[in-house]
């Protein structure tokens, strides 16, 4: 069998015999044309693999896929893509596969001005591909705008960082973030990460200052509680956490303010902290969630206490936010 052979079973679709076919030929000679067979057919069964959820042999084939590409004659930047794409792809489909360590690898300095290419298509054809996308600012409705494979890349870096958050993580994410500070210095995703990134590190001014220039231009629910998080003055807290209350409107993403909130409140002023124990509580239940123990402990601790009344609650967010503007 010729290399020739082997890239038409891949065009059949014969994915299983291509692959175990170019491999011992690939072994023994590692040519132009062999090199690149191998590395397609890997590309095909990866994908396959990911499919089957067999993540073990899809982590190794990457990593064979990488070790591949430098030998490949990429003239057109397609198997530069597809490894990049695989490893978003990998990265959505197996929790134990670290983009962090692929793009240590792979070198953020290695990522092309294609890489951090945005694009603008029809939100049907967005749809059906289930890319990730942002509202066009031109036209909500039928326009809108692919996130950029390094973008998308960088998003999954702080999924992870924000599972092993700690410096070491963080450090490994740091060439790709600051290529992406330099090219979007004003992007609200780029801005958060840079702060996680100064918040490990221990350089907590840093963050917050990120932050209030963020709240500056933008009024999202969690910028306000990831502020918050950073705030150990109790007042400055509160205040943040019932802005970010108020500015989100879906009750469910709601919840784990209120709950932060009660505990803050708890001991202080213990009506306010069951207004919003009994409402985190209910939307517990109501979606049948575990109720952990602690959290279970402050309600009993708080249900002899008469919660204040919507109005009220409402009035003490309006307050609490003109006595600590951000």
């Amino acid at each position: 069998m010729t290399v020739k052979d082997v890239f038409e079973l891949r065009k059949q679709g014969k994915t299983e015999e291509a692959y175990e076919a170019i491999r011992p030929m690939y072994a023994a000679h590692k040519g132009k044309y062999t090199t690149l067979c191998m590395f397609w057919t890997a590309s095909d069964i990866l994908r396959k693999r990911i499919k089957e959820t067999h993540y073990e042999e899809s982590g190794k084939i990457m990593t064979a896929m990488l070790r591949i590409l430098p030998a490949i004659e990429d003239t057109d930047g397609k198997a530069h893509s597809a490894v990049l794409n695989l490893a978003v792809k990998l990265a959505d489909a197996h929790p134990a596969f670290s983009i962090l360590d692929f793009m240590v690898t792979f070198g953020a300095e290695n990522l092309s001005d294609n890489d951090w290419r945005t694009s603008q298509s029809s939100a049907a054809a967005e749809h059906s591909t289930q890319a990730e996308t942002t509202p066009s600012p031109t036209d909500n409705r039928h326009n809108v705008v692919r996130l950029s494979t390094a973008q998308r890349i960088l998003t999954r870096c702080f999924h992870e960082i924000k599972k092993h958050p700690d410096a070491d993580h963080a450090l490994k994410a740091m060439p790709l973030l600051q290529e992406a500070m330099r090219r979007n210095p004003r992007s609200k995703n780029n801005l958060r990460y840079m702060a996680s990134t100064y918040r490990l590190m221990g350089d907590t001014d840093k963050a917050v200052a990120i932050y209030r220039q963020l709240l500056q231009r933008h009024r999202d629910s969690y910028l306000f509680a990831e502020l918050a998080e950073l705030t150990d003055e109790p007042g400055k807290k509160a205040a943040l956490l019932c802005q970010a209350i108020q500015n989100q409107r879906q009750e469910k993403f709601r919840s784990p303010y209120r709950l932060a909130l009660a505990h803050l409140l708890a001991g202080r002023d213990d009506a306010k902290a069951a207004h919003e124990m009994r409402i985190w509580l209910d939307n517990r239940r109501k979606n049948h969630y575990r109720i952990p123990s602690e959290h279970q402990a402050l309600y009993d601790k708080l249900s002899h206490t008469t919660p204040t009344t919507e109005a009220q609650q409402r009035m003490f967010y309006r307050k609490m936010a003109e006595k600590y503007p951000v």
